[in-house]
């Protein structure tokens, strides 16, 4: 399954892992924030799925939307994170995330979708 906003592919890989992957230079304000859960609860039909969420691309979000993504709504969309930074942008955003926002279920950064891949798959 796959669907795309102006900002993110959603991908449901054939291992029941959700990807989700900015386009090139996306700002990320609450509103996108909103509308990637709302996709992604329908696209995991609301059952908790592996997230690996590639922010490679991501060259700002807003605090608001930081706090989104900890938050309880978008917790009911994924079991584990595992966020792809791959630049140093990416990889403040990524830091910022876990440092600040503290979320609630199990995320972890990486700096190649295979690292996060594996950890993902594990029990």
């Amino acid at each position: 399954m796959y669907k795309e906003t102006d900002k993110i592919k959603f991908t449901l890989r054939p291992d029941n892992i959700l990807h989700t992957e900015c386009f090139p230079n996306t700002i990320m304000t609450l509103v996108d924030g909103k509308e990637s859960t709302r996709i992604s609860a329908e696209m995991v039909n609301n059952e908790p799925l592996p997230l690996l969420c590639d922010l490679t691309n991501v060259v700002k979000m807003s605090q608001d939307c930081r706090s989104h993504f900890a938050g309880e709504e978008h917790a009911k969309t994924f079991n584990k994170c595992a966020l792809i930074v791959t630049n140093p942008i990416s990889k403040i955003i990524g830091n910022f995330f876990l440092g600040l926002n503290k979320p609630l279920k199990p995320t972890k950064l990486f700096t190649s979708k295979e690292q996060g891949l594996k950890w993902l798959k594990q029990p």
